[in-house]
């Protein structure tokens, strides 16, 4: 029986950085594929890890594309970008808060989550919110999913995972958590029916 579902935050609930590419391809004259792959670079991981701070990340990803931005103007631009909500998704969320005790687990950069909190409050409806930068590990790893099961004190099988990822969620499945890889609204909605959640 599920007691809780843990949802990820970026691409399921709000944008991350996907979506930044549109805005900022327009200002530097980049594809907006190549502007995506300039946020991929190790440092990245040390940021959702709470090594690195956002400006440092930031300033290395301004130097590894070349582009002709100022570090607040790209502050603001991600910044712009969390505002968008995942079409359909909320209502998802609402309607299983009253039905199941619900937690998140998101990569993230504290700075990030921070301005995130001050612009969506839908995420008071989580009992638990867990992130990289606190748990020193991210979802890639197992022992993301088991810190988070030892702070539930709920067993695997009676949580359920959502996450855009297929990666996270084969690695929620690694240590007993069933999971949904989040596609869209529709999609969600329809297999939370087929499994009775």
């Amino acid at each position: 029986m599920i007691q809780c579902i843990i949802f990820d935050l970026s691409e399921v609930l709000i944008a991350g950085l996907v979506g930044v590419e549109k805005e900022l391809s327009r200002q530097l004259s980049v594809p907006g594929d190549e502007i995506l792959s300039s946020f991929a670079i190790d440092s990245r991981d040390e940021l959702f890890l709470g090594n690195v701070s956002e400006d440092t990340y930031l300033r290395q990803v301004i130097a590894r594309g070349g582009w002709g931005i100022g570090l607040e103007r790209l502050k603001a631009v991600i910044r712009q970008n969390f505002h968008n909500e995942v079409e359909g998704s909320l209502p998802i969320l609402t309607e299983l808060a009253s039905r199941y005790e619900l937690a998140l687990l998101s990569d993230h950069a504290r700075e990030w989550i921070a301005y995130i909190r001050s612009v969506h409050p839908f995420l008071r409806v989580f009992k638990r919110t867990f992130f990289s930068y606190d748990l020193k590990v991210m979802k890639s790893d197992p022992g993301a999913f088991l810190k988070v099961l030892d702070a539930l004190s709920i067993p695997p099988a009676n949580c359920l995972f959502i996450d855009d990822n297929p990666g996270n969620v084969s690695v929620a499945e690694s240590v007993g958590i069933p999971g949904i890889r989040f596609v869209d609204a529709g999609q969600l909605a329809a297999e939370l029916r087929r499994r009775r959640v």
